[in-house]
Formats: C-alpha cells, sequence, structure tokens
C-alpha cells in the first residue's frame, strides 16, 4: 500500500516532527511505502503560509499521481486543527484517511472554542476511517466527539545499544517548549531550595517559547543554578543525556511527551505529572516519579530525595530502559501502524 504522511517538516521543532522524522528514518516495511507532505516548515511567516498553501493545492493531485491508498495525516490543535481540517477534506475525496492526533490540550481547545466551531471540529473529526490517539485517556476523550473508531499507538524511540546512565552526574535536565503549560516556572519555584541542598546540582532548560520571560524571572530570583540552554538539535542532544542525572518535565497538559520516552531510552529517570499519557510509561517509584501538576511541594521534595538516593537512581534507571526496550521500540511501533493500515485496507 502507498502512504501519503502529512505533516510538518521532519527538521521541525516539536513532538509532531520528531515523530514524522522517526518514520523517515525507521520506517521499513515490504507492504507499505510512505511518501511524504510538508504541511509546515519553520521560519517567517510567508514560509509557513506557502507550505501550508502548497500542500493544500497539492494532495489531491499528488494521490492521484503517486496512486496513494491513505493518507496519514499528523494533527494537533489551534491552528494545526485548522490547516489539516482543509486537508483531511481533500484526501477524503480521493483515498482512506486515518488521523493521527498529536495534540496536547485538545480538550481545552474544543471546550474554548465557540460553539458552531465546536460543531465544525466533530464535523471534521467524524471525516477520518481511524482516529489514533496516544493515550487511553485521549481515547476517551475523542471517543464523546466522534463515532470513528479510535485506537491507541503510543510513540516510539530509537534505544541505544546499552544503558550508559551515570547516577553520579549532576545535571537536571528539561527538554520541550518552555512556558507555563510546561511547569518551566514550577522548576524555578523549587530551585533554589534544592541548591541549597546539592549546591554542584544545575537545572538545564533546553527548548524554545517563553525564553525572555523566563530570563527575566531568573534574574528577579537571582538562581544562579538554571540555565536556559536554547533549542537543542538531534546532534548536540546526545552529550547533553549523557551528562544527565534525572529529565523533570511537570507539565499541566500532555500527548505522551518523546522527551520523556527519549531520556529514558538513554536510562536517565523521569519526574512528570499524572496527566495525558505519561502514567502509560513512567511508574511511580518504579522506574521514575510522578507528582500531580502544580504541587511544586512534592516536586522539590521528590528532586531532592531522588539527588539523595544513588541506589534508587540506578535502580529507576535500568527499569526506564528495561520499559522502553519493551514497549516503546521502533520494532514494535511499526508493526502496530501496519496493522493499522492493513485493517484501514480490510475496510475500504
Amino acid at each position: 500500500m502507498r502512504i501519503l504522511m502529512i505533516g510538518p517538516d521532519a527538521k521541525a521543532k516539536g513532538g509532531m516532527a520528531t515523530v514524522i522524522a522517526n518514520f523517515k528514518q525507521h520506517f521499513n516495511s515490504e507492504n507499505h511505502d510512505i511518501r511524504y507532505l510538508t504541511t509546515w516548515k519553520e521560519g517567517s511567516l510567508w514560509t509557513r503560509m506557502k507550505a501550508t498553501a502548497m500542500s493544500i493545492l497539492q494532495i489531491r493531485l499528488q494521490i492521484r499521481r503517486e496512486n496513494i491508498d491513505i493518507v496519514h495525516v499528523h494533527m494537533a490543535q489551534d491552528g494545526s486543527f485548522f490547516r489539516k481540517a482543509l486537508l483531511i477534506l481533500q484526501a477524503k475525496k480521493e483515498c482512506a484517511v486515518v488521523l493521527h492526533i498529536h495534540a496536547s490540550q485538545f480538550d481545552v481547545f474544543y471546550k474554548k472554542s465557540h460553539p458552531w466551531i465546536q460543531k465544525y471540529i466533530r464535523y471534521i473529526l467524524g471525516k477520518p476511517d481511524k482516529v489514533v490517539v496516544l493515550s487511553e485517556e485521549w481515547a476517551r476523550f475523542y471517543n464523546e466527539l466522534t463515532e470513528v473508531p479510535v485506537s491507541v499507538i503510543e510513540n516510539a524511540v530509537e534505544i541505544p545499544a546499552i544503558n550508559k546512565y551515570n547516577p553520579d552526574a549532576r545535571n537536571i535536565i528539561m527538554f520541550g517548549r518552555i512556558g507555563e503549560r510546561k511547569g518551566s516556572y514550577d522548576v524555578l519555584e523549587v530551585a533554589a531550595a534544592v541548591g541549597q541542598k546539592f549546591p554542584d546540582v544545575r537545572f538545564y532548560l533546553y527548548g524554545d517559547g517563553e525564553l525572555e520571560q523566563v530570563s527575566i524571572r531568573l534574574k528577579e530570583m537571582r538562581l544562579e543554578n538554571v540555565i536556559l540552554g536554547g533549542w537543542v538539535d538531534a546532534t548536540n542532544k546526545k552529550a547533553i543525556l549523557e551528562k544527565a542525572v534525572l529529565h523533570i518535565l511537570p507539565s499541566y497538559h500532555e500527548g505522551l511527551p518523546m522527551a520523556i520516552l527519549e531520556t529514558m531510552a538513554y536510562g536517565i529517570p523521569n519526574l512528570s505529572t499524572t496527566v495525558g499519557g505519561i502514567p502509560q510509561a513512567i511508574q511511580h517509584t518504579k522506574n521514575g516519579i510522578l507528582i500531580e501538576a502544580g504541587n511544586t511541594v512534592k516536586l522539590e521534595a521528590e528532586i531532592i530525595h531522588f539527588l539523595a538516593d544513588k541506589t534508587t537512581r540506578s535502580q529507576y534507571s535500568k527499569a526506564a530502559f528495561d520499559t522502553i526496550k519493551m514497549r516503546f521500540s521502533m520494532k514494535q511501533y511499526q508493526q502496530k501502524w501496519e496493522k493499522c493500515y492493513r485493517n484501514i485496507e480490510k475496510s475500504m
């Protein structure tokens, strides 16, 4: 079967682009051939608008020219929804469609929308042949909005050959968009207390987003143990991972963050929150730590306890690495998607 995958440029920032990059690098099937159509690129407003407009103009022609059987659409909330909605309507005139939703705040987006927009959202969600989401929690949400079958396929990552985690490392890292949703300001609230007990430990926040606001807050709070590392590409990420003792992501809304899976694949324990699909990857006190979003008292206490106990760090690391190997490998991921494509083919 020929699949046309629609989404952002694989070199763009964000988890959705990382998923597409993984498809390009690792998906190798005798039965399914994947082609790609870019709908969004990093750059100026003109660059972004041009990519979207060209994808809308080209999609039906590409489907016909390349004899596409299934269009695989990657979608989030807000602008991503409206861009992909137009593409779904175009694609559905030609072939089957699977909608792959990565949104971390689609519930908020839906609830805050005007009733007419909510009706349009339900209309679009009723168009695909299959909806795929990242967790059972999200599946329950989308089942309330559409009668289209909803399945769960968790994200996956490449796994190093061996676990190189160093339990004596002193860097606490955080990957992802910097801002309130990811809990970045919660990290600032606890950094001083952690620094008093562990003056050699540093927090490194890697990503784009509210960099100016966070930088101002750092100066106001006189925090010298928190460093803004900027956006990190795949080339530089490996060196950062090898020096990390813990990855934290105290998010308020999530799907299933690639940052958590990527760091666990390197044997790095995670401290995160009980939102979205995160509890599907992190089992509290077994391979990592889970807290309620916004609980900075617990965030501080758990970080301090973790840093004080080398045995726990080593145990969590081994369990984290094993979790990814058993449940979130690229091989298993491909098998799940091949099964999804076959099921759609049978229903056509």
